[in-house]
């Protein structure tokens, strides 16, 4: 890979072309202006990506958190992109339930039960009996394949700081064979915890830094790997020399860290974007490589970079 700088049941929109365009996002309240819909569907996705916190539930009255997903699922402007759009997510701590929370929420089950009904998904998929959201939606045929793959960094999560795991190992063992498996020429892994930074002091996957080094060992084996993740409030691009890893962080769609004061990020390719925001993906099967983008509320590209997956990869 080159720097140039069990299957989910959800109903989906038929394309009858590759994967192409992909947009994504987090940080979404349901009570606040929704102001970013009608510019996200003018870009004509394929794909969303919800990636965390796409409610603010934090409660455990499950009868309230219901009531914050309807209310979101029955946004004029979020129906209007799931009429022309797949839509795929996983979630983090506000919508599963409780800020920096993990294993140890006692609904998480009922909490996970809202959520797949908010995405429709069928009743026979594998998340209704697993003990996580976690999946996978492979799109397009043989040599235009994009591998979508959704961790869930919070039904096992154990407390933080303790040299405790992120995923739990049924979580482990599935990603494994996922990924050993797969013949996708781009994979996508997203994530509501940030990946590749480790030096602010916020949540991360370093503050449980053998399950980082684990993933990044699991997906460095990889031709081509583009990690998405939300949480911060603010957008970055961060890129991984050794092996060639890039995340776009896209957060939030609602509200954003306007006073942002800056904090390290050696793996930081340009700058925060600090205001509304969404990211993209545009892939070009021809040339075999594709565009990220960090979008502001007008539609306009603030952030950017570009990979080429065109070599082969270390599976082969």
């Amino acid at each position: 890979m080159q720097w140039i700088l069990p299957l989910l049941l959800i109903p989906l929109v038929a394309f009858s072309e590759p994967l192409e365009r992909i947009a994504f996002g987090s940080c979404n309240k349901q009570d606040l202006p929704q102001l970013l819909w009608p510019v996200i569907t003018a870009w004509k996705p394929q794909l969303w990506i919800w990636l965390g916190d796409n409610i603010y539930g934090d409660t455990t009255d499950m009868t309230l958190l219901k009531a914050k997903w309807d209310k979101q699922k029955a946004n004029p402007g979020y129906s209007a992109l799931r009429e022309i759009s797949n839509v795929l997510g996983t979630w983090d701590d506000h919508d599963f339930g409780v800020n920096d929370g993990g294993k140890d929420f006692p609904k998480k089950v009922e909490s996970k039960a809202l959520f797949l009904e908010f995405l429709d998904v069928a009743r026979d998929d594998p998340r209704w009996d697993q003990d996580g959201v976690y999946t996978t939606q492979t799109f397009g045929e043989p040599g235009r394949q994009v591998r979508v793959i959704l961790l869930d960094v919070r039904s096992q999560r154990d407390p933080r700081k303790t040299d405790g795991d992120i995923l739990g190992e049924a979580q482990w063992k599935w990603l494994e064979s996922v990924l050993a498996t797969s013949q996708a020429d781009l994979h996508l892994i997203c994530s509501g915890s940030q990946i590749l930074p480790s030096e602010h002091k916020y949540e991360k996957w370093a503050d449980y830094p053998q399950s980082r080094q684990r993933l990044i060992e699991l997906t460095g084996k990889l031709p081509a790997v583009i990690f998405l993740s939300g949480d911060r409030h603010i957008a970055e691009i961060s890129q991984l020399a050794q092996p060639a890893l890039i995340e776009i962080t896209s957060s939030g769609l609602t509200h954003s860290w306007k006073k942002f004061p800056g904090e390290p990020n050696s793996l930081r390719q340009g700058e925060v974007f600090a205001d509304l925001n969404f990211g993209t993906i545009k892939i070009d099967w021809k040339t075999r490589k594709a565009q990220l983008a960090i979008r502001n509320a007008k539609g306009e590209a603030v952030r950017t970079a570009e990979i080429d997956f065109s070599a082969k990869g270390a599976r082969d």
